[in-house]
């Protein structure tokens, strides 16, 4: 099937089915009198109900309840969640009980590149999750194979109460492949450069939707040699300063696998300040929909956009594609510029919606062998391309792709996708990876 035709009829069945009403059942209201919850014996109170976009005395739907269900379960801290509705003295009373996962173990990760061991990555993540009951996260990273690094991140979305305050920093250290096509054709060979940094991040909730966060960093980059281009500096080291404000706004239901809602994210960095001749700024956005359409079908779609400009845009912070971000069906493929620009759209379809697996392991606790799984079926399809400031954008020189693919998630914990894509010639490529395509 051809690209292009495969993208209208995916469009067209965006269009038929967020335009014409296929009829819906009458769902019964309830007013809330109360709230109780249950099965928390380490996560506070507080944390469960910042998430619910209701509040005792208002009045709610099946479909809403379902909604903040799913809410409460993105937070990654709970292996269940369940709402329902008591009576008691005539009064209705919402009793939402959790289950605990478990807070302190090994994720171990494994991301397969250009479908070969030589450029594919593994490690693990040690996590102490809800530290303190507060929903607070520690996180050790370790990466092997292809750019290892070392990160060390804390993460605090409530540091006040009353402001709705969030803080987080982290340390990073990286020694990076380059994938610059520009820099290998100067430094004539491939070649590695390390680079180091902490960054510091507050940020303000003003609801369960927006959020806005200001972060400091300082970025410390160190090339075997200096190559003109690649550094901004003039010298084989870049150390950066960086200033970036991001707003998000985030309506999804369940954030790991999102059947209906919206996710936008706009950010701006500013990095050097004039420092070392370093000076210059990078933009981005990345939106997606999500969209119930026929039964359980879910329709997804999603833009992400990245733009560098400035005096001087050293090449190890162009924008690529292929590394990271990826168009499926070319992802053996590297392409780089000033700016990229990315769109996907995909059909979702669960064979297994939700399934509560349980295991009983000697010297392990339940809590850690208990997961939600899920198995969804997807058809996707892929565009992007990459380009230089004042360059001209052209439909010619877009790659694309699509394909079909199995996606099992392991809630709260991971998920593993194995992925089939096609390019426009109908070459053919197989993909294994850990996480969520979008």
């Amino acid at each position: 099937m051809n690209i292009k035709c495969m993208s209208k009829i995916l469009l067209f069945v965006y269009i038929l089915f967020t335009t014409i009403s296929l009829g819906q059942t009458v769902d019964k209201e309830i007013k809330v009198d109360s709230i109780r919850i249950e099965g928390n014996k380490t996560t506070k109170d507080f944390v469960i109900l910042r998430e619910l976009n209701f509040a005792v005395g208002d009045t709610v739907s099946k479909s809403l309840l379902n909604y903040n269900r799913e809410r409460v379960f993105s937070l990654s801290i709970f292996n269940n969640v369940e709402f329902a509705i008591e009576k008691a003295n005539e009064l209705n009373i919402l009793v939402i009980n959790v289950q605990e996962s478990w807070y302190i173990y090994p994720v171990p990760f494994f991301n397969w590149r250009e479908n070969t061991i030589a450029k594919s990555s593994y490690g693990f993540f040690l996590l102490y999750k809800n530290f303190r009951g507060r929903n607070e996260t520690i996180q050790a990273l370790a990466s092997f194979g292809y750019d290892p690094s070392f990160n060390l991140f804390y993460i605090n979305p409530v540091i006040s109460t009353k402001y709705d305050l969030s803080l987080a920093f982290g340390l990073f250290h990286q020694t990076i492949k380059n994938k610059s096509l520009m820099a290998r054709a100067i430094y004539k060979s491939d070649f590695n450069y390390k680079t180091s940094g902490a960054s510091i991040t507050l940020g303000k909730r003003f609801n369960t939707s927006n959020n806005l966060f200001l972060s400091l960093g300082f970025s410390y980059i160190d090339v075997p040699i200096y190559l003109p281009g690649f550094n901004a500096s003039g010298s084989k080291i870049d150390r950066v300063p960086w200033l970036q404000l991001q707003y998000v706004l985030d309506t999804r239901n369940l954030k790991q696998f999102s059947k209906n809602g919206f996710f936008g994210k706009v950010e701006l960095t500013h990095n050097g300040f004039g420092i070392n001749n370093v000076d210059y700024n990078v933009f981005g956005f990345d939106i997606r929909e999500y969209h119930p359409i026929i039964e359980d079908i879910t329709l997804k779609w999603r833009i992400n956009y990245r733009h560098t400009f400035g005096r001087v845009i050293p090449l190890y912070d162009y924008s690529f594609l292929g590394n990271g971000q990826y168009i499926r069906g070319h992802i053996t493929e590297d392409r780089e510029g000033n700016n990229a620009l990315l769109g996907s759209v995909e059909l979702s379809y669960p064979v297994i919606k939700e399934w509560y697996f349980g295991l009983k392991l000697p010297l392990l606790p339940k809590r850690l062998t208990t997961a939600r799984i899920g198995l969804q079926f997807n058809i996707f399809g892929d565009t992007g391309t990459t380009y230089n400031n004042g360059e001209r954008i052209s439909i010619s020189k877009f790659d694309s792709g699509w394909g079909f693919g199995l996606t099992i998630l392991f809630l709260p914990y991971n998920a593993i996708r194995f992925e089939y894509a096609f390019d426009e010639q109908m070459n053919g490529e197989f993909n294994i990876g850990s996480g969520f395509a979008f």
